[in-house]
């Protein structure tokens, strides 16, 4: 077993930009950067935080405003938040919301009009919003596939999810952290995200392991700290993915 190599040991943003498949580790504070890069790109960062007595999916734009040490109990009837002792930022369950509400809205405008001298002036030109989800689960993904199944696969395309969709960026976190009510490994959708994604991390005691699933994931590393993903590491990701899978 190789020894983990120390992050401080890359100085400096790395001056190329890792390759699509490539298992990279950052240090927890440059998620900062990666959403910093995000909001410059013009997402709208939606992500896990702590209100509603819950983990629900709001807009942030700081990784203070993450879930840092909250973790929630999940059973039957019961769900409750509880502190976990640690700073682990993604240590709880999928809680009682989905990404659905952004990709899929309940309430949506068709066009806008505007009275003039000759009547009514219509405009339906509105560009889609662009949101980056933070923190999505293997389940969560095969969630979304399915609705990409229904609204974009099928003989009829649903034109507002596929502009929200096609403007989407995933940061996908592997699910360490499943409840007793979980069963995505007997459906073959988790705990380990595989695909759907534009990167996928994996939450280590003091580092995240990013795998890069698309060209647009290695972009919003430009400028980010990292450097090449150990045995180590690798090795700590993978029990800990066991860990979970035997837990369900």
């Amino acid at each position: 077993m190789t020894e983990q190599q120390p992050l401080a040991a890359a100085s400096q943003a790395s001056p190329a930009l890792p390759l699509t498949g490539k298992q990279i580790i950052i240090a927890k504070a440059e998620l900062q950067c990666i959403l910093d890069t995000l909001a410059a790109a013009g997402y709208a960062i939606i992500g896990p935080t702590v209100s509603q007595e819950a983990i629900v999916y709001e807009e942030i734009g700081r990784v203070e405003e993450l879930p840092i040490g909250w973790t929630d109990e999940q059973g039957p009837g019961h769900y409750r938040l509880r502190e976990r002792g640690d700073s682990r930022i993604f240590g709880f369950v999928v809680g009682p919301h989905t990404w659905k509400k952004y990709l899929y809205p309940s309430r949506l405008t068709l066009f806008r009009g505007n009275r003039n001298d000759a009547g009514f002036e219509f405009n339906n030109e509105q560009q889609a919003p662009q949101y980056a989800f933070i923190g999505a689960r293997a389940c969560e993904l095969a969630a979304i596939a399915i609705q990409d199944r229904v609204f974009l696969e099928g003989p009829y395309q649903d034109p507002h999810y596929k502009a929200r969709r096609e403007r989407a960026f995933i940061l996908a976190v592997n699910c360490t952290e499943p409840a007793a009510t979980c069963f995505c490994h007997s459906m073959g959708t988790g705990p380990a995200n595989t695909s759907g994604f534009d990167l996928s991390m994996t939450e280590l005691d003091d580092a995240f392991l990013l795998t890069v699933g698309s060209d647009a994931g290695a972009e919003m590393l430009a400028g980010c700290t990292w450097r090449p993903a150990g045995a180590f590491e690798l090795n700590q990701a993978r029990r800990l993915l066991d860990q979970a899978q035997q837990s369900m």
